[in-house]
């Protein structure tokens, strides 16, 4: 387990916590003063500047910025990579934890994509259980273009994207442990990710608790799921023709595994060497 589920998961992973998306812990001062300053920000429309990864990640740093954001991802946001079962899961999850009058995901823009691509981007993140507290409060958050919709529909548009995209699902917490947010990351301008890289620290954003790994007889050696990595964690092996994932490198997400037409690969869990 991650050292997020030894402190907050009673015994489970930290997702799967009931706790943790209780209108409790979403009401609690902690939480309430963080998305109260996290929600009334304005933010900036893109385009950025930046033509690539490579570039957002090769910014320089400033002198105390790593321990600034470290700290500050520590103490009020999360990010941890979840596979798109993972991410369906907990729509529901939250969904139950909701009285009738109260069950809503809100689409909200992507923050990330609003930063750096502008203003005008399709895919949303889902603010979940109790966060649309927040966002009623604050409707002009990026734009106003919130939605409110049923878990179900939020279940479908993933399944949608399991299909058609590469999109990353990330948990975060919006004030530490409280999970009030389901991002779905374009890991090309996914900040948290970004920050991770970039300062050499890894509270931005974690991997996930599961890793790929190849059935060798069914791969056919294509090479789609290196293409599609977003993490650079497969390589062909040149001798045999076949997929090769370094686990320690794979973050969980289960974009290779989705759009392996031969099913060569499987998502299982994995307990990681080097940590999270």
């Amino acid at each position: 387990m991650c050292d997020y589920c030894l402190r907050h998961g009673s015994g489970k992973r930290w997702y799967e916590n009931a706790r943790n998306i209780s209108k409790e812990l979403a009401t609690s001062n902690h939480v309430r003063d963080f998305c109260e300053s996290y929600f009334s920000r304005d933010i900036h429309a893109g385009p950025d500047g930046y033509d690539s990864l490579v570039e957002r990640i090769s910014r320089p740093v400033m002198q105390g910025e790593q321990e600034k954001v470290d700290t500050y991802y520590r103490n009020y946001l999360h990010h941890q990579v979840v596979t798109s079962d993972d991410a369906i899961q907990l729509l529901k999850d939250a969904n139950l934890q909701t009285d009738e009058h109260e069950r809503a995901v809100v689409k909200l823009p992507c923050i990330c994509r609003h930063a750096s691509y502008g203003s005008d981007q399709a895919v949303s993140c889902f603010a979940i259980a109790f966060t649309d507290i927040y966002t009623r409060r604050f409707p002009k958050y990026l734009g106003g273009r919130h939605r409110y919709v049923s878990a179900q529909e939020a279940i479908c548009t993933i399944n949608n994207w399991v299909q058609t995209d590469t999109i990353v699902h990330s948990i975060s917490a919006l004030g530490v442990p409280y999970l009030g947010m389901l991002c779905n990351c374009d890991m090309e301008v996914c900040r948290p990710y970004i920050e991770r890289r970039r300062l050499g620290i890894k509270s931005p954003f974690y991997k996930g608790h599961e890793a790929a790994f190849v059935f060798e007889s069914l791969c056919v050696g294509c090479g789609r799921c290196r293409d599609l990595c977003p993490f650079d964690a497969i390589e062909m092996d040149v001798d045999d023709n076949v997929a090769q994932i370094n686990q320690e490198a794979c973050y969980g997400c289960g974009i290779c595994a989705n759009h392996c037409e031969n099913q060569a690969i499987q998502i299982a869990s994995y307990d990681r060497t080097n940590g999270f």
